[in-house]
């Protein structure tokens, strides 16, 4: 998940030496919390006492970014387009300062079950989800959707803790119980050892994945691809592996943009692309500013986008922000992997 930190700061790069936003050059710290709460108070506090940051962008994890969110309100500092989608976030009455860059978990699970519900036949579902607030979102999305039915429908559950080295036993045991369908709320290595130990064990239900768990070369690729054929997963930003978009203007300049400023990340990696539409939108957003850079503009800027796309969202996706309203998708894509990429399909579905 580091990449992203440094495909958004090679895009800031490229801004500087084409002469910056409005005459200004921006310059963005990107510090390794390393996904630990503790660590992510302290480089925040640096940034923010020392460094003395505008605002704090695209902060990777639900326990890091909820560590550090009562600290910045407190201080009014932006907390802009983090990488969580937990449902706290979307909170202007008590955390006026902290906006998601992502479908928020709860939204992103009513999408999947309203799916399952219309295309698999007699659903028995298995649940993997790690045990903290990233999981239980996930999880209290699934049974808000499914109301009574879930009761009947969900017919195995696991979770895991961060630390722990494996998820085979809690694989093993959902196998067990005959789940047709899999709803694995897992991400990083997590995500990896389930697919391919549901894989090893021959075990073909139809999978959800969350969309921060979804990389082909991060995640799908060292879990064997072949294990993931038939996965599905929300889709905000075009996939470079998909043969679509091949002619497609607003790719064959993400594509240049990796090649000339960022030429030792991989340009095929999702979270990099993503990275990269995070960045541009954070860029809109300054230039929106003019020349009131407060963190109050930042927040009314941030707060006033409407319809708003970048180059390699896909059709039908963009971004609308309002002060009572944090949920920054409107409507979004559900996309299948096909064994080698991710590929839409059906019409955005509205949130």
């Amino acid at each position: 998940l580091g990449t992203m930190g440094k495909a958004a700061a090679a895009y800031f790069e490229k801004v500087n030496a084409e002469g910056g936003i409005r005459g200004r050059k921006v310059k963005l710290i990107s510090l390794d919390d390393g996904y630990s709460p503790p660590k992510a108070i302290e480089a925040t506090r640096r940034l923010v006492e020392n460094d003395e940051v505008l605002l704090i962008f695209n902060n990777i994890g639900t326990p890091t970014n909820l560590a550090i969110h009562r600290y910045l309100n407190g201080r009014k500092v932006p907390h802009l387009l983090i990488m969580s989608g937990a449902n706290r976030w979307n909170d202007p009455k008590n955390f006026p300062w902290t906006l998601s860059g992502m479908l928020s978990y709860q939204a992103e699970a009513r999408m999947y079950a309203r799916h399952m519900l219309a295309t698999v036949a007699s659903p028995r579902i298995a649940v993997l989800a790690q045990n903290d607030d990233f999981g239980r979102d996930f999880t209290h999305g699934l049974r808000s959707l499914l109301g009574e039915r879930a009761k009947s429908m969900i017919v195995a559950e696991a979770t895991y803790e961060p630390t722990d080295p494996t998820v085979d036993s809690q694989i093993i045991a959902l196998r067990a119980s005959g789940a047709n369908v899999f709803f694995n709320f897992s991400n990083g290595k997590f995500t990896v050892q389930s697919l391919r130990r549901a894989g090893e064990l021959g075990w073909k239900p139809q999978v959800y994945l969350p969309a921060g768990s979804t990389s082909i070369a991060s995640i799908l690729r060292p879990a064997g691809a072949e294990h993931a054929v038939g996965a599905i997963t929300v889709a905000n930003v075009k996939n470079p592996l998909d043969p679509q978009w091949r002619d497609d203007a607003g790719l064959k300049e993400y594509l240049e943009f990796m090649k000339r400023w960022a030429p030792g990340l991989d340009a095929e990696d999702s979270l990099n692309l993503s990275a990269y539409s995070m960045a541009r939108v954070l860029a809109e957003v300054l230039r929106r500013c003019g020349d009131e850079l407060t963190r109050e503009n930042v927040m009314r800027q941030m707060l006033s986008l409407k319809d708003f796309t970048t180059p390699v969202m896909l059709p039908g996706v963009s971004l609308t922000t309002g002060p009572d309203d944090y949920e920054i998708y409107g409507a979004i894509r559900l996309q299948r992997f096909d064994g080698k990429s991710w590929v839409p399909f059906g019409e955005p579905m509205a949130r």
